[in-house]
This record gives structure tokens, C-alpha cells and sequence, in this order.
């Protein structure tokens, strides 16, 4: 079972690896970088393809898609090779960091084996914990757009953003109860579709393939990448951001407990790599040359976090504009001014800079594609104060904080006082946590000005303030390391071994990740003690283990159901009884696929009809022909005659009055005829209505 599961992410994630790296070793890239990045460039060609094929009629799956990506990279690996006439890896001027383990391996090398090796070692034991079976998933509203999107894929062969829908074959878009469309980012769903094609497994085992891949790879490998090139200079600290890139309850455990956010997760697991590529333009020394190639893979990493989740451009903007404002005041510096002059003309040009910033952001928040995203509203959760000390605690919506990465966050910040080249991650880090705090507690203008771009959603802005926090808690980590070994060599009056000093940071990391996780550190004074670590995992556990909506016996029978009928044959259901995952992860063919929005403008007369009136299709003639147009042949109800306070339903039931004219069929009732009935379980073949096979 588990062997599958991981049998499955090494072949997807090589299928996503794969075509980007040998493009970037084509462009002269080393191995590390070139490995780190390749995602940007996977992510994009996956979802370019599958509109492309969309628009071709050609059907997608692992093997038309990653068979192309693999054929086209090795020949852009082939070409730019000759081109550059073999000559060997571009560095970018970045500084050799030489090799370690007695010259056996590049530092980076190391390093970034070091980031991954954790990563998967410690993703791999909570999702074998919290999951307990590959095959589990939570069910929660969001999982059923997610699932049933993976399962749509799959039945469709269709992988377009523009035709995303859980009704893409031609006889299901035919009968959707809820027309319409537009772009959907859909580069999550075509990596979880990747594992269902290429393996055979169902839609839930592959969505816990799809985190992983972006948990435990793509993440720490782009963490590595950002580390790399912002400490080129002071390699020490480089090595530390692998114990902290997983260890923020924030990002990226609460996004796959809340919602879940699969899509936004794998779409922020993208920006530290996409902002290293950023970062690497700016490299000094770098060629004219190497600057437009690089250009060229931040348009690609750009593409895949929009494909991902759009939220991540901004994400990236909330890092990266203090870096921008920062480079932007620095001009004056290669001008060779000095005195009072050059402190006024670099103040000047960083507010220019901070201004322009502030001018895109505007017009990107009164842009009309994007009203209805900065628009939306969460209620405020907390007033101020307490909005404000659940960021300072790094509790970022988890119950309960995490005091050790707060204080390696206030020293990393420190830190960067004294080495002010990166103080601007600091400011980043500070807005970040300004937009969740105005978005705990706010309900004004404000909120959606700095929050709007994420739903202002205090769980995705928490998300990337933690994104943002790994890396000063990086620096705070090795801040602390240097200042204890500063400490044992003045009482010892000598420099400390190899030995020793690395003794001392194995301690440091050792202390962060259990002070951080399990056990945990509990916060003075806290009334409860709790840890948002294990506050969350507690919660992915409980999610994954306990069926909510649609329980073990409620599979068996669906699977009995799918015995018994044509895998072409539609089912009408209520889908908030459960039977929405019947189609997400069991792959039967229902009517019902969402559980909202109902009784809305789009909404097929058929559908309205339906919903209202099916218990009377053997007396009325408009209910009889709503049920042929759609060529509906069964009903499927999971929960019959439960009074709703008892029955366990999705929160977006109600009290069920759009669907009366399902509930109220029962075995008596004219023109439904039972053909499966266990305890509160039924299905119906519809007698009063011929369907042409």
C-alpha cells in the first residue's frame, strides 16, 4: 500500500522534474540549481499542453503528456548544448562552495540532498500518521471540487484551465445541472491526474500523491534555491533552512487541514524557487546573456504560480517588493556618490520605487477580472490585539503557537539589522504579517486593499507570512549558532573543531524541530498550553480518519450500486447526503456533483425541476421530460428519512428545501421502483421514464 504510494510519487515526480531540468542543464544551469527550479518550468508545460491537446482534441493523459515534455526537452537540452558548444555549467556568478565529505560531494550538492532527505523523511512519517492509508481523504466542501476535478480529468482526457469543470466529457457537459465556465488554475489537478494515469490509482490516493510531491520536493527543493542564491556569500547559513521549511503549523499544514487548499499549496510551494529566480537576475557579475535566459524561466515560474493559484504572483510580490525598493535605492551606490547627497538621492529613489509598487498593487486591486477575488469577505476572527499576538506567536489560525519559531524569527530579524544586505526580508516578513493581521481583525476598506488578492482569507495570508518566516527563522537558527560557538571559543580561547561546531548546530536543529512540533514548547503564560504544530496534525488525523458525510457503509453500497448498473448510467442524488464523493472518489456516474449554488440564474430548467419535483414523475409531464432530456435512469439516496439535526450531511444542505423532491421518494412512491435497499440506503430505477440506450 505504501510501497504503491511512493512508487507513485517517484514516478510523477520525475515526470515533473524531469523536462524542466533538462532544459535548464541545457542553458548551462549546475545540476542543483537546475533540479530546484525545474518545477517552474513542469508546472507550466503540464497545464500549456493540456489546453493545447484540448483545442486539438487530443486526449490527455501521463503518457501523451510527459511523453511530449520529455521528447521536446531533450531536444531543447540537445540544441542549447550546441549552441553553447558544451562548455561548462553556468554559475551565474555564484561563489564555489567547494566540496565536503573529504571532496566526494559539492557542497550544494550536499545541501540540497540535505533539504530533501529531511523533507521527505519527516513529510513522509506525518502523512504515514495523519493519513493511515493512501486511499484516505478528507471529507470537506473543497475536496469535492478537488476530487471530482481529478476524476473529471481522467474521465475526459480534458486538462484545459478554460474547460475545467466536473462535467468535461461530452455526455456529462450535455446534462450539467450548472453550465458555464472561464478559467479555473488547474496545474494542482494535473499533477494529481498525472499519478491516476500513469498508475492506475484512485482520485484520493492521488491528491495525497499531488501534496507530497509539492510538500516534501518541490518545496524544500525551491527553499534550497532561494537560500543558495541570497546567501552566495555566507554559505554557513545556508544548511539551516532545511530543518525549517516544514516546520511552520502555518504553511504548509494548515492549507491541506483548512479548506483544503490543495491548489493554493501547491501554488505557494512554487515562490521561494520562482523568487530565487528573481533573485538571480540580480546577481552581480551576471551576463547580459544569462539575465534573459533567466528572464525567460521567471516568465515560465510566473505562469505556474498563476496556473496554480493566482494569489501566489502576489505572494511573491509581498517577498519580493522590499527587495525591489532595496535594489531600486542602491543606484545611487554604483554612481559613486557620497555624503548627504547620496543618502537624499537613494531615500528618493527607494519612495519612487515604493510608490510605483504601491500604483500596481492599486491597479491590480480596481482591476475588473479580479473584483470578484478582492471582494470576497471572511468575517473578522479575532479583534486586534489577539489578531496581533497570533501572529507575533506564529499561531497563524492553528490553535495554540509556536513560541520556539517566534523567537528564532526575533533573532533572525535582529540579525538582519547587523547585515542589512538582508533586511528587506524582514520587511517582508512584517507586511506579510500586516495583512493577516488587518484581515483577522478588520471588516473595513482596508481589509480588502491589503488582503483582497487572498480571498482576504486569514488562513491563506497566514500561509504566506509562515512561507515568508522560514527563512528568518532560517537566519535566526544560524544567528544562534554562531553566537553560541562565539561563546565557546572566548571560554575555551581557541577556535572550536569541525566537530564541535557541527555538534552545536545538530543540537540547535534538533532543539527547533521538537521544540516546534513534538513535544513542543508551550508559550509562557498560555492558559492551555496548546502547540499550533500538534494542534494541526491532530486535526489532519481526526480529518482523514473519520468519515463525515459518507461512511464506510455508504462506499460499500455505492460499490454494490456500480456493480449493478452501466458505468454509463446517471443517477439522480442529493449530493450534501455524501453522494458528491460517490462521483469524486468512487467515479459513479451522478447528476448532482456540487453542493452549491443551486436556485441560481445558470441552473438548467431540467435541474429546477428536478431538485423540486422528481417525487412527482408519475403525475406530471414536465417532470417525466426534465428526467429524459438529461436521461436520468436511477436515484441514489444515502440518508433516507433522517431528521436533519441526526443526519450527516455537508453544512450546505440546509434544511434541505432544494432538494424535497428527491427526499421525499420512498419505496411506495409511484413510478421508482427499489433495486438495492440497505438500512437507510436506497436505489431507485425511475418506471415512469424509457431512456434510450
Amino acid at each position: 500500500m505504501w510501497g504503491l504510494f511512493f512508487l507513485t510519487t517517484a514516478i510523477v515526480a520525475i515526470s515533473l522534474f524531469g523536462p524542466g531540468f533538462l532544459v535548464l542543464r541545457g542553458f548551462g544551469m549546475s545540476r542543483c540549481l537546475a533540479f530546484s527550479l525545474a518545477p517552474l518550468l513542469g508546472v507550466a508545460a503540464y497545464v500549456l499542453v493540456g489546453l493545447v491537446y484540448e483545442k486539438l482534441g487530443v486526449w490527455s493523459c501521463w503518457a501523451s503528456q510527459a511523453g511530449l515534455l520529455f521528447i521536446v526537452a531533450a531536444i531543447v537540452f540537445a540544441v542549447l548544448r550546441f549552441a553553447l558548444k558544451r562548455k561548462p555549467a553556468v554559475s551565474f556568478s555564484l561563489s564555489d562552495h567547494g566540496t565536503v565529505l573529504g571532496g566526494r560531494l559539492s557542497f550544494d550538492s550536499a545541501c540540497l540532498l540535505g533539504y530533501v532527505s529531511f523533507a521527505c523523511v519527516f513529510a513522509g512519517g506525518l502523512f504515514v500518521w495523519y493519513l493511515g492509508s493512501p486511499y484516505s481523504y478528507a471529507q470537506q466542501f473543497d475536496n469535492i471540487s478537488h476530487l471530482g476535478t481529478i476524476q473529471s480529468f481522467v474521465n475526459s482526457g480534458v486538462w484545459s484551465p478554460f474547460a475545467s469543470s466536473l462535467y468535461s466529457s461530452a455526455s456529462d457537459a450535455a446534462i450539467n445541472p450548472l453550465p458555464g465556465g472561464g478559467f479555473y488554475p488547474t496545474a494542482w489537478y494535473s499533477v494529481a491526474a498525472l499519478a491516476v494515469t500513469s498508475m492506475g490509482v484512485t482520485t484520493a490516493f492521488a491528491e495525497n500523491v499531488a501534496n507530497f510531491v509539492f510538500v516534501a520536493l518541490v518545496l524544500p527543493a525551491g527553499s534550497f534555491a532561494f537560500m543558495r542564491v541570497l546567501f552566495d556569500d555566507r554559505r554557513a547559513v545556508i544548511p539551516f533552512g532545511a530543518f525549517c521549511t516544514l516546520l511552520f503549523a502555518g504553511f504548509p499544514w494548515m492549507i491541506i487541514l483548512f479548506g483544503p487548499l490543495y491548489p493554493n499549496l501547491s501554488a505557494f510551494c512554487l515562490v521561494p524557487a520562482a523568487a530565487a529566480t528573481f533573485l538571480l537576475m540580480f546577481q552581480f557579475g551576471c551576463s547580459r546573456k544569462q539575465r534573459v535566459g533567466l528572464a525567460v524561466v521567471f516568465v515560465f515560474a510566473l505562469m505556474s504560480l498563476a496556473l496554480a493559484q493566482p494569489n501566489a504572483v502576489f505572494t511573491l510580490a509581498v517577498l519580493l517588493a522590499p527587495f525591489c525598493v532595496w535594489q531600486v535605492s542602491r543606484i545611487p551606490l554604483s554612481m559613486k556618490c557620497k555624503g548627504k547627497s547620496c543618502v537624499a538621492m537613494r531615500i528618493l529613489l527607494g519612495a519612487i520605487a515604493l510608490a510605483v509598487i504601491y500604483a500596481i498593487w492599486m491597479a491590480c486591486y480596481n482591476a475588473p477580472f479580479l473584483a470578484s477575488v478582492v471582494q470576497h469577505t471572511w468575517l473578522p476572527y479575532a479583534d486586534r490585539l489577539e489578531a496581533f499576538e497570533d501572529a507575533l506567536v506564529v499561531g497563524f489560525m492553528a490553535e495554540g503557537s509556536q513560541i520556539v519559531l517566534a523567537g528564532l524569527i526575533i533573532v533572525g530579524a535582529a540579525w538582519t539589522l547587523w547585515h542589512r544586505r538582508y533586511l528587506w526580508l524582514s520587511f517582508s516578513y512584517a507586511f506579510a504579517c500586516l495583512i493577516f493581521v488587518v484581515n483577522g481583525y478588520s471588516d473595513g476598506p482596508l481589509k480588502h486593499i491589503f488582503g483582497g488578492f487572498w480571498y482576504t482569507d486569514p488562513w491563506r495570508c497566514g500561509a504566506m507570512a509562515s512561507l515568508i518566516g522560514i527563512f528568518l527563522a532560517a537566519m535566526g537558527l544560524y544567528a544562534c549558532w554562531r553566537g553560541i560557538t562565539t561563546l565557546v571559543e572566548k571560554a575555551r580561547k581557541g577556535a572550536v573543531s569541525v566537530p564541535v561546531s557541527t555538534a552545536i548546530a545538530a543540537f540547535l536543529a534538533l532543539f527547533a524541530v521538537l521544540g516546534s512540533t513534538f513535544p513542543g514548547i508551550p508559550a509562557p503564560g498560555s492558559q492551555t498550553g496548546a502547540i499550533a504544530f500538534r494542534s494541526v496534525l491532530s486535526g489532519l488525523h481526526t480529518g482523514a480518519s473519520v468519515a463525515s458525510v459518507y461512511d464506510d457503509a455508504e462506499q460499500a453500497f455505492v460499490q454494490e450500486v456500480k456493480h449493478m448498473v452501466l458505468s454509463d448510467a446517471l443517477i439522480i442524488n442529493v449530493p450534501d447526503d455524501g453522494s458528491a464523493f460517490a462521483f469524486a472518489a468512487d467515479d459513479l456516474r451522478t447528476y448532482f456533483r456540487h453542493t452549491r449554488d443551486y436556485d441560481v440564474p445558470n441552473e438548467t430548467m431540467e435541474s429546477r425541476i428536478i431538485r423540486d419535483n422528481l417525487c412527482d414523475a408519475a403525475t406530471r409531464d414536465d417532470v417525466r421530460e426534465a428526467v429524459s432530456t438529461i436521461g436520468g435512469q436511477y436515484v441514489l439516496q444515502l440518508d433516507q428519512g433522517e431528521p436533519y439535526v441526526e443526519s450527516p450531511h455537508l453544512f450546505t444542505y440546509g434544511e434541505g428545501e432544494q432538494w424535497r423532491g428527491i427526499d421525499s421518494i420512498r419505496d411506495d412512491t409511484p413510478g421508482f421502483e427499489v433495486v438495492l435497499a440497505e438500512d437507510d440506503m436506497r436505489l431507485y430505477k425511475i418506471t415512469v421514464v424509457e431512456v434510450s440506450a
